[in-house]
């Protein structure tokens, strides 16, 4: 092989590499930096096509991806069937639902990569939480904000700044001993990033994104419920149980926003809908409302916010809910569904869903790379669509390119062509 040569695929390497590491801390340190990754990565997959470095592989298509294919594009086609069927066409409902199938040629060079490309991961997670918990506290010169005692950053919103640190911690956590034994460094650096993370997303207050923690622990003990599981699950509800205790007895963040949560649901038959979920809930119905009456199309994926006048004259919602509801519906789902109707909703269980069942169905695998990567894919999606149910929370565009990109990593580093166990799979594949 010529020097050039070499040359050419260690620089395609390093790019991959770089831009694994770096791109969750992009997200959070620069306005459209998670863009800019996604993009970068997609101008390198654009290189590789045009010319293939000798050592990687060509494109080898699996039955399985295919299925991964239609649910990453059935949000643009349910977008786009949704305006057609009501003669309401425009260009930005479609920017962040491209995030999803832009992901797959990253997620097809990256499953060719060599295995060692993805040895980057292990600092990736514990790096970016770390370095939003020095953003949120002001340690780095972040602009950062203070509403009623709960901190973020000036870039990203308050809930999704705390979901996505919050995943961030926890999959710090999960990396430890990821890719073989870790030294001390590398696992105090894990460490760090988890309690990080964790920290950063109290601190937020943002308490949806709390919900999928239950979550998050029942699928680690599953994962792992082989490995001496009722100490294991005894270990976990212990450890359940004090860390819960030790929160709500130290942390007023916690227990002023869980006790709001509760006063709100409990005055909110006696009229006072005018809280944080008190608002939600109105919108809950009114979306609900919406989509009994258009239960195919939708309103169309921005038609939502013209229907809070006649809901308010109706008695629906108070002018302060139907405010708020001209921005968001605060559900994923239930925006999808006033939105788009049944097609929106099929579109987003299938971006939920097909990664999930796709990571699922590997956790079984010979390789502990792979498990692992299975585990915190389930996780990271699982996550998502908790985060989801309390705000629209894959509406942006850089949440959606964060989510479909990590996806494609993780789902490449499951599926890649240098496992040994791939081999078995010939038999299903065919050359594209």
């Amino acid at each position: 092989m010529k020097l050039s040569a070499i040359r050419y695929g260690s620089s395609i390497d390093a790019a991959v590499m770089l831009l694994l590491f770096s791109y969750p801390t992009l997200m959070l340190t620069l306005k459209g930096g998670m863009n800019t990754a996604f993009i970068l990565l997609l101008l390198v997959t654009l290189v590789v096509t045009i010319k293939r470095p000798k050592e990687l592989p060509a494109v080898v298509w699996r039955r399985d991806w295919t299925l991964y294919l239609l649910a990453m594009t059935g949000m643009s086609v349910a977008i786009f069937l949704s305006q057609l069927a009501n003669h309401k066409f425009g260009g930005h409902a479609h920017d962040a639902a491209t995030r999803y199938w832009l992901a797959i040629p990253i997620f097809l060079l990256l499953q060719r990569m060599p295995l060692s490309t993805f040895n980057v991961l292990q600092l990736t997670f514990p790096v970016a939480a770390i370095v939003g918990f020095l953003l949120a506290n002001n340690i780095i010169g972040n602009v950062y904000l203070d509403l009623g005692g709960r901190v973020g950053i000036s870039n990203i919103d308050l809930i999704h700044f705390g979901d996505f640190e919050l995943l961030l911690g926890v999959t710090s956590l999960l990396s430890i001993d990821w890719f073989g034994h870790d030294k001390p460094p590398v696992r105090g650096l894990k460490m760090l990033g988890f309690i990080a993370g964790l920290l950063t997303s109290i601190a937020t207050g943002s308490r949806g994104g709390w919900m999928a923690i239950p979550i998050f622990i029942v699928l680690f003990i599953y994962f792992n419920a082989h490995k001496h599981p009722l100490r294991l699950i005894a270990s976990a509800a212990l450890a359940i149980a004090l860390s819960g205790a030790l929160l709500f007895a130290t942390n007023n963040s916690i227990t002023q926003r869980f006790f709001e949560t509760t006063n709100d649901v409990s005055t909110f038959d006696k009229g006072n809908r005018d809280t944080s979920t008190g608002i939600r809930l109105q919108l809950y119905k009114a979306a609900a409302d919406v989509f009994m009456r258009h239960p195919i199309f939708g309103v169309g994926p921005q038609g939502f916010a013209d229907e809070m006048q006649a809901l308010v004259e109706a008695g629906k919602l108070t002018p302060l809910a139907a405010n708020l509801g001209r921005g968001e519906v605060h559900n994923d789902l239930l925006s999808k569904a006033a939105g788009m109707g049944v097609l929106g909703v099929l579109a987003m269980l299938a971006i939920y869903l097909v990664p999930f069942y796709l990571f699922w169905k590997v956790r079984k695998s010979s390789v502990a790379i792979v498990k692992r990567a299975a585990l915190i894919g389930t996780i990271f999606v699982a996550g998502h669509a908790v985060f989801g149910l309390t705000v629209e929370f894959l509406n942006l565009a850089l949440a959606t390119a964060f989510y479909s990109f990590t996806v494609a990593v993780l789902l490449a580093l499951c599926y890649n062509r240098h496992h040994p166990e791939q081999a078995s799979f010939n038999k299903d594949l065919s050359h594209v």
